[in-house]
């Protein structure tokens, strides 16, 4: 049973519980039955998979403030050392305990952000005038192959992250600099880029690859491409009329392509509702950054700040009526079957 049948379902019984039809009782076996209720060993697997994240995160930022604690107190052998042999550790037991376990994968990842302090503590020592971007780029091609072979999401996505802070890192750092480059703010395209590419790479993989079906990890690739393209929008209303940008006046071509193709693989490719309300709530604020572009805010401010508040109430009202459409005509469409 699929999840959008569970739910269709779920609706049910509880609509048939509030009508006095079923007790208490039957609605928490008709629950169980659709696996709507987690049983004792989901709850075992839930807690065990918490605190070994976070007993893994807290190792981690115990490991990165003891060197802001003594960073002047060390040499800068024992640094590296102290960097190197915790990295070593975690590479040894993801080996020994195996990919296939998630105590494996766990301790995989903590060698991936270990190989990034490691970097950091290197770079500390020996000042080599490296840019900000460089470390968070070497970082990711270190681990590259640790990601490859883990066949992990969550690693794959702690990897993407590395990609997108280093490109915004490049970005920044080169403000200054735009006119040196031939397509100087095309760079303003390159996160929505990135992660519309792996959103699109990732729903075109996880049919073929069993270890991609988290849905945990589209809707996060969704949600990056969704502020990417938020901000975007957002910078062509301010920046677009500028005549030394070469690239902003077609922004509107790519936020409309992505715009379109997001709401209409998760309308009736892929149903999915968190891509659809991020897709819309980033139209609203697009078409919002244009009202404030165009409004004076002068004598009649008044009117103006209140007109930007019914559109923000009426804009979010019929945004959120179209999602609630939408789910609906998918649970019926569901029932129907």
């Amino acid at each position: 049973m699929n999840a959008m049948n569970a739910s269709s379902q779920r609706a049910r019984l509880e609509a048939l519980a509030a009508a006095g039809q079923l007790d208490r009782a039957g609605l928490a076996l008709g629950l169980r039955r659709l696996a709507c209720l987690p049983s004792a060993a989901d709850w075992l697997r839930f807690a065990d998979r918490l605190l070994l994240g976070l007993g893994s995160v807290l190792l981690l930022g115990g490991i990165v403030f003891f060197f802001a604690a003594n960073w002047q107190a060390l040499h800068r052998f024992t640094k590296i050392a102290l960097a190197a042999a915790p990295l070593a550790v975690c590479a040894l037991l993801a080996w020994r305990a195996g990919l296939q376990r998630m105590a494996g994968q766990a301790w995989l990842g903590a060698a991936c952000v270990l190989a990034g302090v490691l970097l950091a503590v290197i770079g500390q020592i020996y000042q080599t005038g490296a840019d900000s971007e460089l470390l968070f780029f070497a970082w990711a091609l270190l681990i590259l192959p640790w990601v490859l072979v883990a066949q992990t999401p969550w690693l794959w996505l702690f990897w993407l992250l590395l990609g997108n802070v280093a490109l915004l890192l490049y970005i920044a750092g080169r403000m200054d600099v735009w006119a040196v480059f031939l397509l100087a703010d095309g760079l303003f395209w390159a996160p929505l880029l990135l992660n519309a590419t792996a959103l699109l790479l990732w729903e075109l993989a996880w049919p073929r690859f069993p270890w991609l079906r988290a849905s945990y990890a589209p809707r996060l690739l969704a949600l990056a491409a969704a502020v990417a393209a938020t901000a975007l929008g957002v910078g062509w209303w301010w920046l677009g009329a500028e005549r030394t940008w070469r690239w902003m006046p077609y922004v509107p071509l790519l936020y409309a392509g992505w715009l379109g193709a997001t709401l209409w693989f998760y309308r009736h490719r892929r149903h999915d509702i968190l891509p659809l309300a991020a897709a819309a709530f980033s139209a609203i604020f697009v078409t919002m950054a244009g009202v404030l572009k165009h409004l004076r805010f002068r004598e009649a401010f008044a009117f103006d700040f209140l007109l930007v508040g019914v559109l923000i109430a009426g804009l979010t009202a019929l945004a959120t009526f179209w999602l609630r459409r939408v789910a609906a005509a998918w649970e019926a469409g569901e029932g129907e079957r």
